[in-house]
């Protein structure tokens, strides 16, 4: 589709310097980290503003050229992977903080804007303020996690990322410029209401609906005292409980619980683990929670060590609420200082760093059956001959569960990347029955949760889409929405 007019054209709307046709560019740009088949860009675009993109979406319109949105590199499930050809727009230029208003307590950014780049930012400028960092390596955008729904480290009491944005700015398919939120009246990004709210059409849609080209979210006051508690549970009846209890009290921020063969390999051991002992735990879990002073430090901890008593006496089953470096191993604890220290995906497969992948199921679900669900993805993941390394998370106070199925694998071994797909096809079968719903959710995974979908909510979403991109053009195999 793009031929040498129209490169030429998209040069100069960018510049020289910021288009690419090269193979190698191109190589670059087509493929993850996971199983998902290579993809075929044509051109590499780097815009620098959205009137550069608005100009570029003209472009595509008149030729019916696809465009995917892309910003850091940190893709997964072939999120910004292309089968269709078209321009590959990256946003990595893109990556001002434009302010940060204390006040109302949110932070203005350009898509390109990391973890890291946020993280610097509010230690070097506002060290009163913190932001919730995602479980995802520090150059990972800020506005895609939001965007995608994902989730962080203060996701217990805060929920999914999305509902951390206050104000957008957004390219629609057909270049026109909008802001939603308070900033469509004037100049404050602090919020979505009482205006209809509209950040909906964008949250969610894996970029087919326009592209971001800032966003506010919420920041938090820096408390005073910020703990971490690690809760090891010696038995499955336990850690239900644990969250059970937990999801009823106003007492803990954030929190993470991990199999403990996840926690074994992400301190460097390699597959196949050896046996994990009767005396080892079966799930560790990190508690974060806020205090606001050395006493209430002190309260807390004497209602999380009652709690995990009264826990032991109900299910007969062992567990310890202690300080998190009495429960975990130092060298994991070094990976939860967000986002600094976590590597984009870890060699638990092979000591050859050659082809090393990542693949993962997360899934968002009722609290009901997180455990059905558990222990379903463990066996599956046990007789394909990997370890279950899995992590399960509490959202929104309880409100929903995440279960998250890692499946780290060799892209250089013949077969394997087929081998983890069909794996994934078998977790998705196995728990969205269960209720669950696959986040980021990939393409292939998409059709099979449309199956289940109330065929008016599909319906809807179909019309939305086409009237927002009556060409089809925006990352077009997203959610599989295209006829």
């Amino acid at each position: 589709m793009i031929d040498e007019k129209i490169a030429s054209e998209l040069m100069k709307i960018v510049g020289e310097d910021f288009v690419s046709t090269d193979p190698e560019d191109l190589y670059i740009y087509s493929y993850d980290m996971t199983e998902e088949p290579a993809g075929n860009p044509e051109a590499i675009v780097m815009p620098k503003t959205p009137e550069e993109i608005q100009k570029l979406l003209y472009v595509a319109n008149e030729n019916k050229i696809p465009v995917i949105p892309y910003i850091s590199a940190a893709n997964i499930g072939g999120l910004t992977t292309t089968h269709r050809g078209g321009m590959v727009v990256d946003l990595k230029r893109m990556n001002q903080i434009l302010k940060l208003d204390p006040l109302s307590k949110y932070v203005l950014l350009e898509p390109g804007v990391t973890f890291g780049h946020l993280k610097k930012y509010l230690t070097e400028n506002y060290p009163d303020f913190i932001y919730s960092y995602a479980l995802s390596p520090p150059f990972t955008s800020v506005t895609a996690n939001a965007l995608l729904e994902g989730l962080t480290e203060f996701s217990f009491r805060w929920g999914c990322m999305g509902d951390w944005i206050t104000g957008l700015e957004v390219v629609l398919p057909t270049g026109e410029i909008t802001k939603i939120g308070s900033c469509a009246t004037s100049d404050h990004w602090n919020m979505k209401y009482p205006l209809p709210d509209m950040t909906g059409l964008f949250v969610g849609w894996q970029g087919m609906t326009g592209i971001v080209t800032k966003c506010a979210v919420k920041v938090l006051p820096k408390p005073p005292e910020l703990v971490l508690y690690g809760a090891v549970s010696f038995g499955m009846n336990a850690a239900e409980e644990l969250y059970k209890r937990l999801s009823r009290m106003d007492l803990i921020h954030g929190e993470l619980s991990l199999s403990y063969s996840t926690v074994l390999m992400m301190i460097g051991m390699k597959h196949p683990l050896r046996e994990i002992r009767d005396d080892e735990p079966l799930m560790l879990s990190l508690l974060m929670l806020f205090a606001n002073d050395k006493k209430d430090i002190k309260n807390k901890e004497r209602i999380l060590t009652d709690l995990a008593t009264d826990i032991k006496k109900d299910t007969g089953e062992n567990i310890q609420i202690v300080p998190a470096e009495l429960a975990a191993p130092k060298k994991f604890l070094e990976y939860i200082d967000l986002p600094s220290n976590l590597p984009p995906f870890f060699e638990f497969r092979s000591s050859d760093k050659k082809g090393v992948g990542m693949s993962w199921l997360g899934t968002y679900m009722n609290p009901n059956n997180w455990r059905k669900s558990y222990e379903a993805g463990t066996k599956i993941m046990q007789d394909y001959g990997f370890e279950p390394c899995i992590f399960v998370k509490m959202m929104d106070g309880g409100h929903f569960v995440v279960v998250r199925f890692l499946i780290p694998f060799n892209k250089a071994v013949p077969g394997e990347a087929e081998t983890v797909r069909k794996l994934l096809e078998e977790l998705v079968d196995a728990t969205l029955p269960l209720g669950a719903i696959p986040y980021k959710c990939p393409a292939w995974a998409a059709k099979k949760v449309q199956n289940v979908l109330d065929p008016n909510w599909l319906a809807l979403a179909k019309r939305i889409r086409n009237t927002l991109d009556p060409n089809g053009i925006m990352n077009p195999d997203r959610w599989a929405l295209l006829d």
